[in-house]
């Protein structure tokens, strides 16, 4: 490798093209789109920096780097790379990489519109970037894209909730060092505007308005015509008004070839038009069609077209489609140019005009198109022609057709030259004379001259076609009356000598056949001149033409135009008159023709011509020059002319007036020809004439040649100044003032040109003339008549305009003092002569564009004007006047005073800080915070702030009176400041840009002012001030806007470089502030504390640094702070651990603090400490407080941490973490406040038991006294009780209700003994005694009898580092939920933690896992073991009250697991049992609570033999006790379970443990412990057999006939199993009599016969559980643990490769029976009520199946006569036998055996019910799956454990049973 060697200018910055990964600690991590500054290169490496982290450098490769242009600078040594690129290049790559970190975030919150819209913005960008680095583009295209790009940006910033990005006009980044604070607020405004605009545009379809300029066109492309016409056809396009029956746009023609394609191959494809000059008016009209007439082009009658003796080429009728277009010309509905529209074609009748046809579509009459039509799309374009040629120059690549509107459009442009006559040809009415028929005539037209002659190529069938020299009309067959309501264009030259132009019209019959057609002659002319005889052009209206008979062969035009052409004309010269006799007209070859008659309309649009005869006279003014009435009648009515007219002459128009001007003499007449200056003045200002302004500036700048004008335009315009009082001038004054800039500029222009005619002569005159009217005008503004209103306001309004011109004619030398001494002071004057209440809004318009001027620019005139101007804003907002106004006028003076053009501005800052500021600010505190203003002034107070220098500082501190005065300055905007920066600050969050600059701005004013407090403030001290000071800089530099560490890197970047940190220079400026308050610190302790501890929390290490000192020193002050009228010192530093450790608790848990912090906080403050030694007490001291921080931010950073978590049980447990904390350091305020907060959570869980254990903890700490309370032990929720009983007893109810809501009744009636001694013995209050005794023996009723489901327990290890630090290796016991069963749980553990891995068995997990990053759950079930009740010992005590404490107020738990897992011998089934203590009983303030120790022991075989079948009797016990309380409930579980023990088909029952029964096991295992544990093995079983005859009978009493047959099937399997019991097992069972009955005595709950009489007198640690109710059982109930008849512990997850175990089929029809009736067991399970009502089997149980095959039949089960026969009873019992059979008959239980019964391989089995230990004897050594439950009656039911049946006292005919009698032993 070669060496090292830097980096030239060209390889200085690069791109990432792919991602680079590596973990060598010199490489440095690449993601594609990275930017990086190469500083060395060598080979095939680079040596650099990646720009989102400059602090970490490494090497790359060389291939994976793009190489970019860039220009290199050096800036304080340090190279700065700066991108070649254009800004917009630069700006969308930013973008990109910004929000390619963001919007997929979109998706994982499901915004997927929003994902979609950003995906899309995001792909629009690129290719926007590709085409501008392409340099493919125009200039003008480049900036139509940037604008593009940056709306894009603007709106996906919106999306992303990302800063909004304020640009320049130019559509770049304003950079806000060069900009005004004025101009960047303005900025921000408009970017508001503009996306919400856009968002509101875009966001739907619906609300889409498109934004319609002052012209709009129609874009229609013809996409195919779908018609079979046989010959050549014309397509004739135009737009059609429905209301007004005519066309409103010129036709677009389009020849359509007998192929079925255009004529013209090259216009395949490209048939486009556009239909322009649309505008405004033409939106509102009701209905308009998009109309194409079809034309045949051919023979007479297309039946003969093969016949080539026709006559060809005619013009025929033949249809007509038409579409509705007025959605789209309204806006009302979207164009899209790829969407095609169908125009259905509609053909013309035998005797249908193309007119007629047109009527009956637009009427809505049905026709049947047969699928012909014309296929069309459009789109609507914004602009006029020009515009849109440039805005869309792809659509005019071909040969796109123009179609105009038929007139002027309603903005006519400059240079829009057009000399067009509209010729509609409408109807006609011809005699047949000679003729048989009527004529099928057809009409030629011509344009003539005055010779006759022809004009070539003037006339145009419309657009897409060349122009031609004659036209020739459709023709209608047979027709006397034609209608044809065609219309062409002609179109004449401008240059073309207009006089003598006439339309020709010729009329021909036209013959089918081609040789009678050719002997046809024209039989009739008509004619009508353009032009008529005074000049003017032919009228825009019908007009009926006279036809002539054509005598001669050559016709004579001198001769003809003599003729009348209308019947109008023809009546004007009195040949209709009455009398007349016989008309006969004739001349030049032509006779009248009275019986014919022809109709035709004109539409003249003409630059050049036009109608009006007094325009025209005022064009032709030298010809009436001496006729001084006919004159002034014109210059009268020019006011009446249609403003078209004046602005189509303007240039003519300007110089006759001004010509006629300087030709007469008159007053009058001057006068006159100033009102038509003015009025045409006005006209131009009008909005539809607005473009016309560069017409008459052109023409004042070129044309305009008056030089001696300018005296008769200041005299004429004096006088009427002059006159302003007298009404007959004030109109025309008033339209005078409005155009004063345009007379102005006539006035200048015009002196400019006698000036350069003269050499300057007559300046002294003019310069007192204008003075003159200056002064006039002047005095006008001290008119208080309120007829001078509007002319004052219009001057106001309009003087402004005129003072750049005034200057323009002054020499340069005098401008100086000229403009200062007399213009300023005419202006100041001028506004200032208008009364204070007159015209307010109008003075300061005036002032507010008097800004704007070019006067305002020198500095000089600003000393003049800005004082006055600056005074009358002030006055009007002290007084709340013109606020909007006044915003604007200071905004624009700040605005053009941050200019340099202007500069220098020192003295003008000084003026405005003087006398605006104070008013600003007090305007800024008074303003509404929802105004729109609030922010303006803002901005005004910012850019004064922002250009004052420290000296301007200084001079405004100065100036004020008093130090009362400064204070109360100080305070007002200290208060201000800390307004501005505080969360509900001025401007919106995602004004980045004017927040920052606020901020920068602020903060400089700080520090001055922080001078000005210590110098002018410390002694005498002002603590309000110097608290306001802390307060506000506190909130400026904890703000949401300068916490870099929440932004990206590149905005992070950004800040930096241009303000820097600016929360690391306002906390120095703290810290100076705070050690040089001296020995006033102590004034601010306790009260600082929390600000400075906000601040230090700031994730900016210099600033923790720098500012966690200060606590050691308040720490200090408060020790050292010697005590009131006393010698000694505080000696301790309480109120500030008090406030620390409360604020710390508040602001870490909102989100701040770290590790750093933690870690800073303790070494600083630890150093400090240490090295104190002066004083050893706050050494000590100081050391155990930083050590209690350290604890309690770890804590709470855990709790923080977890609360972001939506696991409400790790809240929990931190919680309980800082709880216990606080409790440890005497903190009751923060333990009562964490103590509510679990109560609230527990209760948002519904753990009602819990929550009332919570609250508990809280009476605890209140005395049954009515002692007021501390504030600290107020209830936030019960405000109101202010003293220590009421609060405890209100909270003693809150814990009765949720332990009630707990089903938690015992503890409820502990609760309600306390109220009740209280009530009893102390407040006597015996209506709350009887309430809460009532309440109290609703208790005890509903421990008897309201079920309440058994808690299962939970067994979790936390094994790993992956897991949150408080459970990091650490094993829970949990409490589940109400039928969560260890499948349920497990899922709910996996879904908190989706990412562990779940471990498969018991084993203590390896160092390994205990270090791993990973995370591994270890979770199983454990059993409880009931603690010793005193209470309970030597009592009888109902099965349902002692329940309760088998599963409640726990400590101890135990869990089995075999040691050899794959032994098939019973022998050696030993089981693993390990016992499990807990930090506190369950249930209690937690759900869960950890583990505190551990012990594990064996189980021998014989004993867990005897634990499984004696789980499974008090499984029955139960099921029977329930049965005997509750008769109603369903018989279906009870016979599930009995079939279990009866017809085992899972691990054989009682008959796997036979081994253990046999002589041969004693004599091997010859042990005393061994005999015992045989005796009861069979004691046990006895009593099973007697618990299944009892429920066998009560089975056989409760079950239904469609049970019958089951019934017997477990009968017979019953008396089976008493046989191999006594035959194989030497258990010696009674005899059955005959009559069926049993000789027991009845069972009941608690018999005294069934007490244990010593037979056993050993027990093991496991041994088992004795009957409840003797001393011995009360002795033993700690060591031996309830047996477990689950069927594993340990969860794991299933296989379903798994397949199910052999023997699992039952293919009998009790088989069938059994699965029914596991499927209704399984519904009630799985319903969780089993009180509903009872679901009836109704499907009947048939023999219909084929029997199954011989070998399959199980050889155990008895014959089939068997089934039905009833069962026998068991009797005489031998004595010992019914001994042990007694003692083991009490054992109660609540859970199921997991062998109880068989289910088919399609049903999976019921998962087990809840025993005391887990039976592993059948377990292999591969746990198998647990398979998935499907209940056969709702497959979609939830799985839950199905609840036991609730418990009722059994009725009975003869009343309860009398209680057994107590047998003495």
């Amino acid at each position: 490798m070669t060496r090292w060697c830097p980096t030239d200018g060209r390889t200085k910055y690069g791109v990432a093209i792919c991602n680079f990964k590596s973990r060598d600690q010199h490489c440095l991590t690449l993601s594609v789109g990275d930017t990086v500054h190469i500083l060395e290169q060598s080979d095939d490496w680079f040596r650099g920096y990646c720009f989102r982290n400059k602090a970490l450098k490494g090497i790359f490769p060389r291939c994976y780097i793009h190489i970019k242009e860039a220009s290199v600078t050096v800036e304080s040594s340090q190279e700065c790379i700066h991108p070649k690129e254009p800004p917009i290049v630069q700006e969308i790559s930013s973008v990109l990489r910004e929000w390619s970190s963001m919007w997929k975030q979109l998706f994982v919150v499901r915004r997927k519109k929003d994902f979609e819209k950003i995906r899309d913005m995001m792909h629009s960008l690129i290719n926007s970037r590709r085409l501008i680095l392409s340099r493919k583009l125009t200039n003008e295209e480049v900036r139509d894209l940037q604008q593009k790009v940056t709306t894009e940006i603007d709106l996906g910033n919106v999306l992303l909730e990302l800063d909004l990005v304020v640009r320049d006009d130019k559509s770049n980044i304003l950079d806000p060092e060069k900009s005004s604070a004025i101009e960047v607020y303005r900025q921000h405004v408009e970017a508001t505007e503009r996306v919400q605009t856009e968002r509101s545009r875009t966001e739907s379809e619906s609300e889409q308005k498109i934004v319609w300029r002052s012209t709009y066109n129609l874009y229609v492309t013809v996409r195919n015509f779908v018609c079979r016409v046989g010959e050549e056809s014309e397509l004739l396009m135009t737009l059609y008004d429905v209301k007004q029956s005519k066309f409103i746009s010129e036709n677009y023609v389009v020849r359509w070839g007998t192929k079925g394609m255009p004529k013209d191959l090259d216009k395949l494809n490209n048939l486009r038009v556009l239909f322009t000059d649309l505008g405004p008016k033409d939106r509102l009209r009701e209905k308009v069609y998009l109309v194409c007439q079809v034309i045949r082009l051919g023979v007479m009658d297309p039946k003969d077209i093969e016949n080539k003796k026709l006559t060809q080429g005619l013009r025929r009728p033949f249809g007509v489609a038409a579409m509705d277009v007025t959605s789209y010309i309204q806006g009302a509905e979207d164009t899209d140019e790829d969407k095609q529209h169908f125009i259905p074609f509609f053909q013309c009748g035998e005797k249908e005009s193309l007119e007629g046809v047109i009527k009956k579509v637009l009427g809505g009459k049905e026709v049947n198109h047969k699928g012909q039509g014309l296929w069309v799309s459009m789109e609507i374009l914004q602009g006029d022609i020009k515009q849109v040629r440039e805005e869309n120059p792809q659509l005019f690549l071909g040969s796109t057709a123009v179609a105009r509107k038929m007139g002027f459009p309603e903005v006519i442009m400059p240079g829009d030259v057009r000399n067009d006559i509209y010729v509609t040809l409408l109807g006609g009415e011809f005699n047949k004379y000679s003729k048989t028929s009527d004529k099928n005539v057809e009409v030629t037209m011509h344009v003539c001259n005055h010779k006759g002659e022809i004009l070539e190529n003037v006339i145009s069938l419309g657009a897409g076609e060349r122009l031609i020299s004659e036209y020739k009309s459709v023709i209608y067959y047979h027709e006397d009356k034609p209608r044809w309501h065609e219309t062409v264009k002609v179109a004449i030259s401008i240059e073309e000598e207009f006089r003598g132009l006439h339309l020709k019209f010729m009329y021909k019959h036209r013959s089918s056949t081609e040789a009678k057609d050719r002997q046809e002659k024209v039989f009739g002319m008509s004619f009508v001149k353009l032009m008529n005889e005074n000049g003017t052009t032919l009228g825009d209206t019908d007009h009926e033409i006279l036809v002539y008979k054509i005598e001669a062969k050559k016709l004579d035009p001198s001769k003809y135009l003599d003729l009348p052409t209308t019947r109008d004309d023809l009546e004007n010269r009195g040949y209709l008159q009455s009398g007349s006799g016989k008309l006969v007209v004739q001349g030049g070859g032509l006779t009248l023709s009275l019986r014919d008659s022809i109709q035709i309309s004109s539409l003249v649009c003409s630059t050049k011509l036009t109608h009006n005869v007094d325009l025209l006279g005022l064009l032709k003014w030298q010809e009436i020059i001496n006729h001084k009435k006919l004159l002034k009648s014109h210059l009268d009515s020019i006011m009446k002319v249609d403003g078209e007219e004046i602005v189509k002459f303007l240039q003519d128009l300007l110089d006759s007036l001004f010509s006629i001007m300087m030709q007469t003499t008159s007053e009058a007449f001057d006068n006159l020809v100033f009102d038509g200056l003015v009025h045409i003045i006005a006209l131009i200002s009008d909005r539809k004439y607005h473009q016309f302004r560069r017409v008459l500036d052109a023409y004042i700048e070129t044309n305009f040649s008056f030089a001696m004008a300018y005296n008769k335009l200041l005299v004429i315009f004096k006088f009427y100044i002059d006159n302003a009082n007298e009404k007959a001038q004030q109109d025309s004054l008033l339209k005078a003032m409005k155009s004063i800039e345009y007379i102005i500029k006539f006035i200048i222009r015009s002196r400019l040109l006698f000036s350069a005619i003269n050499e300057g002569r007559g300046k002294q005159q003019f310069e007192i003339s204008m003075k003159q009217l200056l002064q006039s005008i002047n005095g006008m503004m001290l008119f208080k008549e309120d007829n001078t209103l509007l002319v004052q306001g219009a001057a106001l309004k309009y003087m402004c305009s005129t003072v750049s011109l005034v200057m323009t004619v002054f020499d340069p030398l005098e401008l100086s003092h000229l403009l200062v001494d007399f213009i300023d002071n005419v202006l100041v004057d001028f506004i200032d002569n208008v009364p204070r209440d007159r015209l307010t809004h109008q003075k300061m318009t005036c002032v507010d564009d008097l800004v704007h001027t070019e006067l305002f620019k020198l500095a000089d005139c600003r000393a003049v004007l800005l004082p006055k101007m600056l005074q009358m804003t002030k006055e009007l907002m002290e007084r709340d006047e013109e606020s909007e106004l006044c915003a604007r006028i200071l905004s624009d003076i700040m605005h053009h005073l941050h200019s340099p053009q202007t500069s220098p501005h020192d003295s003008d800052i000084e003026i405005v800080m003087l006398q605006i500021l104070r008013t600003v600010i007090q305007t800024v505190i008074a303003t509404d915070r929802c105004s729109s203003l609030t922010g303006h002034y803002v901005a005004i107070m910012i850019s004064i702030l922002r250009q004052m220098t420290e000296s301007h500082y200084n001079t405004y501190v100065n100036n004020f009176a008093t130090q009362i005065d400064l204070l109360d300055f100080l305070i007002e905007i200290l208060m201000l400041f800390q307004d501005l920066v505080g969360k509900d600050g001025v401007y919106k969050s995602d004004w980045r840009e004017m927040t920052l600059l606020q901020n920068s701005v602020i903060l400089k004013s700080l520090r001055l002012f922080a001078a000005t407090i210590k110098e002018k403030f410390f002694s005498p001290f002002e603590q309000q001030l110097w608290s306001n000071f802390f307060h506000c800089a506190i909130s400026f530099l904890t703000q949401e806007a300068l916490q870099l560490e929440n932004f990206s890197s590149s905005k992070r970047q950004k800040i930096i470089s241009r303000y820097k940190d600016m929360r690391r220079e306002m906390g120095f400026e703290i810290r100076a502030m705070w050690f040089s308050l001296g020995p006033n610190r102590i004034l601010f302790i306790p009260e600082m504390v929390g600000p400075f501890l906000e601040m230090t929390l700031i994730p900016e290490i210099e600033l923790r640094k720098a500012t966690i000192p200060m606590f050691f020193d308040m720490m200090h002050v408060e020790f050292t702070q010697p005590v009131p009228n006393s010698n000694r010192l505080q000696g301790n530093f309480h109120q500030v651990e008090n406030e620390v450790i409360t604020q710390l608790d508040a602001l870490v848990e909102g989100g701040r603090g770290d590790q750093q912090y933690m870690e800073l906080v303790y070494d600083i403050l630890h150093m400090l400490c240490e090295k104190h030694t002066d004083i050893k007490e706050l050494r000590e001291q100081g050391l155990a407080f930083v050590e209690m921080i350290k604890n309690l931010l770890q804590r709470l950073m855990e709790y923080r941490h977890i609360i972001l978590d939506e696991n409400k049980e790790h809240r929990m447990s931190c919680i309980v973490n800082l709880l216990n904390f606080y409790h440890n350091i005497g903190r009751q305020q923060m333990y009562i406040r964490y103590l509510n907060k679990l109560c609230d959570l527990h209760l948002s869980c519904d753990n009602y038991t819990e929550a009332a254990f919570t609250l508990m903890l809280y009476s605890k700490l209140l005395q049954w006294t009515e002692e007021p309370l501390h504030p600290m032990l107020i209830s936030k929720k019960y405000p109101s009780i202010t003293c220590n009983q009421a609060l405890k007893e209100q909270l003693y109810y809150d814990m009765i209700d949720f332990f009630d809501k707990g089903k938690m009744f015992e503890k409820g009636i502990e609760m309600c003994k306390e109220l009740v001694k209280l009530y009893e013995t102390e407040q006597f209050d015996y209506q709350k005694l009887s309430d809460v005794l009532r309440k109290q023996a609703g208790f005890y009723d509903c421990i008897l009898r309201q079920m309440r489901p058994d808690p299962e327990y939970f067994r979790v290890g936390y094994y790993g580092r992956g897991f949150p630090s408080f459970l990091q290796n650490k094993v829970f016991i949990y409490r589940g939920k109400e039928y969560e069963r260890l499948s349920d749980f497990n899922a709910r553990l996996q879904n908190l933690f989706p990412n562990a891995q779940l471990m498969r068995t018991l084993s203590a997990p390896g160092e390994d896992i205990l270090q791993s990053p990973n995370q591994y759950l270890q979770i199983n079930a454990v059993s409880p073991i009931m603690q010793d009740k005193e209470r309970f010992a030597n009592k009888k005590v109902s099965e349902q009250i002692l329940k309760y404490y088998t599963v409640n107020d726990v400590q101890k738990f135990t869990y089995s697991r075999p040691i050899q897992e794959d032994s098939n011998d019973i022998t050696t089934l030993y089981l693993e049992r390990t016992n499990l203590l807990t930090e506190y009983p369950l249930p209690g303030i937690l759900r869960w609570f950890q583990v505190t120790s551990t012990e594990t022991f064996q189980v021998t075989p014989l004993e867990n033999a005897i634990e499984t079948i004696d789980g499974k009797n008090k499984a029955l016990q139960s099921m029977l006790s329930q049965h005997k309380v509750d008769p109603s409930l369903r018989i279906d579980p009870l016979g599930l379970t009995l079939n279990g023990v009866v017809d085992p088909s899972v691990n054989g029952g009682i008959t796997k443990y036979k081994v253990f029964y046999t002589e041969d096991y004693l004599k091997r295992n010859a042990t005393e412990k061994d005999f015992e544990l045989v005796m009861k093995l069979k004691s046990t079983t006895l009593q099973q057999i007697k618990l299944v005859q009892e429920g066998l009978k009560l089975h056989r009493r409760k079950a239904p006939e469609s049970l019958r047959p089951f019934h017997n099937h477990m009968e017979s399997r019953f008396r089976e199993l008493c046989k191999i019991l006594e035959k194989d097992y030497g258990i010696h069972i009674s005899k059955v009599n005959e009559s069926g009955n049993v000789s027991l005595k009845r069972n009941q709950s608690m018999p005294s016969s069934t007490y244990i009489t010593g037979t056993v007198t050993r027990h093991s640690d496991i041994g088992v559980q004795s009957v409840p109710g003797t001393p011995e059982n009360i002795s033993m109930l700690n060591k031996t643990p309830p047996s477990s008849g689950r069927v594993q512990s340990v969860w794991v997850k299933p296989d379903p490769q798994r397949s199910p175990a052999k023997g699992s089929l039952i293919p009998t029809k009790v088989g069938n029976i059994i699965r029914r009736a596991s499927h209704v067991s399984d519904s009630l399970r799985g319903s969780g009520a089993l009180t509903e009502q009872p679901i009836e089997l109704s499907q009947q149980l048939t023999p219909k199946r084929p029997p199954r095959p011989e070998n399959d039949k199980r050889g155990s089960r008895g014959s089939a006569h068997f089934r039905d026969q009833p069962l026998s009873l068991l009797n005489n019992m031998n004595s010992s036998s019914t001994s042990l059979a007694s003692s083991a008959s009490n054992a109660s239980t609540t859970t199921v055996s997991d062998f109880e019964e068989t289910e088919i391989v399609e049903e999976p089995p019921p998962l087990p019910e809840k025993a005391s230990y887990a039976d592993y004897t059948n377990v292999s050594s591969e746990i198998p799956p647990i398979p998935q439950r499907i209940s056969p009656l709702r497959p979609n039911q939830k799985k839950d454990k199905a609840p036991p049946p609730l418990p009722v006292q059994e009725e009975e005919e003869n009343g309860p049973p009398a209680l057994p009698q107590k047998t003495i032993h």
